[in-house]
């Protein structure tokens, strides 16, 4: 993104104004045309103003989190409300807060079974809890409408406790994908879909499934390599116990890699664990150099990155130690960093 000159800069750690709301949509044609559509809109009169949105569509409705100085926001709210393409808008969070969303735009379109009806229920459920006095953080109130009911510990995204959360890419190819699609069949249960883009970028595919695993629900995504960089990638980073990067042994295609996953947790106030997975042991000595310089913590994997059941048997062992930390007394005091 070009940089503006005009554009009101906030300091992540300065509270801002935040607001995230829920709308059926009026789509006439393609759906990503009219995202593109208002994605250029909001570019435009947004980002001088100091305000970032993330706009999800999903199951005939679309759900914005805006983040910005109250005054501008509240101008926007007003704006917004007579926009034609969306109607019935209900707020479903609102706070002052850090600024979550580190650029102007993102926008995600969601693929799954539901259909308006249960998106309805979700949005009907959430507003509920709000209007009893239950606030949650923006990216508890977006997992709770994005998640489907039916999904495993659907009615428990808000409890950090419940859930532990993995971020999956692949330095080359598709293993990752292939791991969630692995992992779902395994389960039984439902791949959900779904497609990122930001201010300027062409859309990147990420998945996830659900399932339970011990103790506790895990959610497993699948992200392109570009979709690092996101905003709305990067807002979500804390939820992440572990990044798991699947190496593919071309050092340069690895270091990108590497580079990637420390720009998207470098500004994150608890930063997941590197899972480097190579199918040759003497692989992670200068990746796990590289990842010490870049102020993560780096554990080596040996496994066929290409390979699925083995990439799991050699992970979840790594993942367990995980859940056991997240339910000692000293991460127990991080449920108030994630929510409000």
């Amino acid at each position: 993104m070009h940089e503006n000159h005009n554009a009101q800069t906030v300091s992540p750690s300065l509270p801002v104004a935040r607001i995230v709301y829920a709308s059926q949509a009026n789509i006439c044609g393609p759906v990503y045309a009219q995202m593109e559509s208002i994605r250029a809109s909001a570019v435009r009169h947004n980002e001088p103003k100091g305000v970032h949105t993330a706009l999800l569509h999903q199951s005939g409705w679309f759900v914005q989190w805006k983040e910005g100085p109250g005054p501008a926001l509240r101008e926007l709210m007003e704006r917004v409300a007579n926009d034609v393409r969306h109607h019935s808008l209900r707020i479903v969070h609102a706070s002052r807060g850090p600024r979550l969303l580190s650029g102007p735009w993102s926008m995600a379109i969601v693929q799954c079974d539901d259909g308006p009806q249960d998106m309805t229920r979700r949005v009907e459920l959430l507003r509920k809890k709000m209007d009893a006095g239950r606030q949650y953080s923006p990216p508890a109130v977006w997992r709770q409408l994005s998640t489907p009911l039916r999904h495993p510990g659907a009615a428990q995204q808000a409890d950090p406790e419940a859930f532990q959360r993995v971020l999956v890419c692949s330095a080359r190819g598709l293993a990752a994908f292939q791991l969630v699609l692995w992992l779902a069949q395994r389960s039984g249960q439902e791949v959900v879909h779904r497609r990122f883009a930001g201010a300027q970028d062409l859309d990147v595919a990420t998945d996830y499934v659900d399932f339970v695993e011990g103790s506790r629900i895990m959610r497993v995504i699948a992200m392109a390599r570009r979709g690092l960089a996101l905003p709305l990638t990067r807002a979500f980073v804390p939820d992440y116990s572990h990044v798991v990067v699947l190496l593919s042994g071309e050092p340069a295609a690895d270091i990108r890699l590497l580079h990637k996953a420390a720009l998207a947790c470098a500004h994150a106030p608890v930063r997941p664990v590197l899972l480097g997975v190579s199918a040759r042991p003497d692989a992670h000595a200068p990746l796990a150099q590289l990842t010490c310089e870049l102020d993560l913590d780096y554990e080596a994997v040996t496994a066929a990155p290409d390979a699925a059941a083995s990439v799991w048997a050699a992970i979840e062992p790594h993942l367990a130690r995980g859940r056991e930390a997240a339910n000692s007394s000293a991460a127990q005091s991080l449920q108030g960093v994630l929510d409000d």
